[in-house]
């Protein structure tokens, strides 16, 4: 099964997201800027952060070490300061050249098994340029170039980056707009737009290679008339198309604590994986061309070309 890419991959975490979903398992590249998290499990409370943070943003109140994220300006001296790894910086700011110069530190690992670079977020459409930029840099060294996209942009912007791409994964999160906006913060018309554009394109360039990724979430995503309404969606794109079923799990929901954000589905247990198998069924009824890949703790369904 195909996950970040082919071979090794190297991950680059773009920060900043247009949506909000509510399973999202990187509350870490949800704002574009560079920010301070906190692992309260690490912390002894020394102090430390509080003597040191210069714009009074970090405090000891009621036993508990509070940070004010409206006068944080992560400069990241807290993170320099904790001894104990309790604090740190995430995100930073950086060039496509200097991106491609940690990259190809990589490069021995890539020569065998196609590696390269893949382009995750956040929301890599929301710095489109940056990202053009660097994928074409990293193509200039023969690297394999993908990148893992939710599609909400104007398919300019989308089109801009296909020429310099490999591999492309989109993914549909549900197919009922409403819903949609209801679970993301945003509306999936566009969306679906330009997945219609992207299948297209890939028909008729030949490249980049698309992957369509269906998060599944139980009780959210997951009912039958979801599945139904998805499968024919899929069976009416144009070309080859290869779909991954993703199941929901809850890696990451740690991470919401650190950045002083509540998990919305803390009582929503893991997918049991056999449930897979039904949507997989579904996608097969509508798409002939299907199979079933088992792959990293995952099950993948993906049609091969027709």
């Amino acid at each position: 099964m195909i996950e970040d890419g082919l071979g090794i991959m190297t991950a680059v975490f773009f920060k900043g997201c247009p949506s909000r979903c509510r399973w999202c398992s990187n509350p870490f590249g949800l704002i574009p800027e560079p920010q301070i998290v906190y692992n309260r499990n690490r912390c002894i409370k020394c102090r430390t952060c509080v003597n040191v943070c210069p714009e009074g943003a970090v405090a000891y109140v009621d036993d508990a070490i509070v940070t004010n994220r409206s006068l944080c300006s992560a400069c990241g001296r807290c993170a320099e300061a904790c001894l104990y790894g309790a604090r740190a910086l995430v995100g930073r700011w950086m060039s496509p050249s200097e991106i491609v110069q940690h990259v190809i530190k990589d490069s021995m690992f890539y020569r065998r098994g196609n590696g390269g670079i893949t382009l995750s977020g956040g929301e890599v459409l929301m710095q489109a340029g940056v990202a053009k930029k660097l994928l074409m840099m990293c193509r200039e060294q023969m690297l394999h170039t993908a990148i893992e996209t939710s599609a909400f942009a104007s398919w300019d912007i989308l089109e801009s980056l296909l020429p310099h791409c490999n591999l492309v994964f989109v993914d549909l999160k549900h197919i009922n707009s409403d819903t949609h906006q209801r679970l993301t913060g945003v509306r999936n018309e566009g969306i679906l737009n330009n997945i219609r554009r992207l299948a297209g394109y890939v028909l008729t360039a030949k490249t980049p290679r698309m992957v369509l990724r269906l998060p599944v979430i139980p009780g959210l995503n997951n009912d039958e008339k979801t599945m139904q309404e998805t499968a024919r969606f899929i069976a009416d794109l144009p070309g080859a198309m290869e779909v991954n079923l993703l199941p929901y799990h809850r890696l990451g929901t740690g991470k919401y604590e650190m950045v002083d954000l509540v998990y919305e589905l803390n009582s929503l247990a893991p997918l049991d994986k056999s449930a897979l198998h039904l949507y997989k069924e579904v996608i097969d009824s509508c798409c002939p061309h299907c199979r079933c890949s088992m792959g990293g703790g995952e099950i993948a369904a993906y049609s091969v070309d027709r």
